[in-house]
C-alpha cells in the first residue's frame, strides 16, 4: 500500500524534474509531453531499462507516444513476442518494468547526443535513487556509457556481446539496443527478452 502512495509522487518529481531541465538545446521532451512517468512507471520498478534518447530532429516518434510509429516500441514489441501497438508497454508495466532514456530530451540531431548524455547524468542518478530497481539493463552504448560511469563500472568492449556485473546492490546487463536485433542479432532476441522480464 505505501508503495502504491509513493508512485505518483517519484512519477511527478521525475516529470517535473525533466521539465524544469534547461541545460541542452532540444526539440521537446518526450518524457514530459507524453507523460511517460505519470501513465507507465509500474507501482515498484523491478527492472529500469536504459535506452539511448527519443529519435533525434523534428519527429513525433516516442516510445510512449502511442498516436506515431515508434521503431522502438515496434522492436520491443517483436523482442516480447506480441502484437498489438500497445501491448508491449502494457506488458513492461505489469511486468515491473520501466524504459528511460540516457538521453531524456529529443536531440535535433545524432550529434548533440554525446554531450546530452553527459547533462542526464543526474537524472538517471536520480531515477535510480527513486526507483530503486532490482536489475538494470543498458540498451546501447550510450546507456552502457552512463551506467558505467554512475556505478564506477568499466564499460564493455561491445554492446553485442554484452555483459553483468553488481555494482550499488543492483544486478547490471550490458546488451544491444533493441532496434541491433531486430536488424542483425534476432538470435538475441530471447536472451533480451530475459533480461527483462525474467526473475
Amino acid at each position: 500500500m505505501e508503495e502504491e502512495a509513493l508512485a505518483p509522487s517519484r512519477a511527478r518529481r521525475l516529470s517535473s524534474s525533466i521539465e524544469a531541465c534547461s541545460l541542452c538545446r532540444f526539440v521537446d521532451k518526450p518524457f514530459v509531453k507524453y507523460e511517460a512517468y505519470l501513465r507507465w512507471l509500474p507501482d515498484e520498478v523491478r527492472v529500469l531499462a536504459v535506452g539511448e534518447s527519443p529519435p533525434p530532429g523534428l519527429k513525433e516518434s516516442s516510445l510512449y507516444n502511442a498516436s506515431r510509429f515508434d521503431r522502438f516500441r515496434e522492436c520491443m514489441k517483436l523482442i516480447l513476442g506480441l502484437r498489438g501497438e500497445l501491448e508491449a508497454l502494457q506488458r513492461l508495466k505489469s511486468s515491473g518494468v520501466f524504459v528511460t532514456a540516457a538521453v531524456k530530451c529529443r536531440p535535433f540531431s545524432r550529434r548533440d547526443l554525446e554531450a546530452m548524455r553527459r547533462s542526464c547524468l543526474r537524472w538517471l542518478e536520480e531515477e535510480l535513487e527513486l526507483l530503486a530497481p532490482r536489475r538494470v539493463v543498458a540498451l546501447g552504448r550510450a546507456a552502457s556509457a552512463s551506467l558505467s560511469e554512475l556505478l564506477g563500472l568499466r564499460p564493455p568492449r561491445s554492446v553485442v556481446e554484452g555483459g553483468a556485473a553488481r555494482a550499488a546492490g543492483l544486478e547490471v546487463f550490458f546488451a544491444p539496443h533493441p532496434n541491433y536485433v531486430l536488424r542483425f542479432r534476432r538470435d538475441l532476441a530471447p536472451t533480451l527478452k530475459g533480461l527483462l522480464l525474467g526473475p
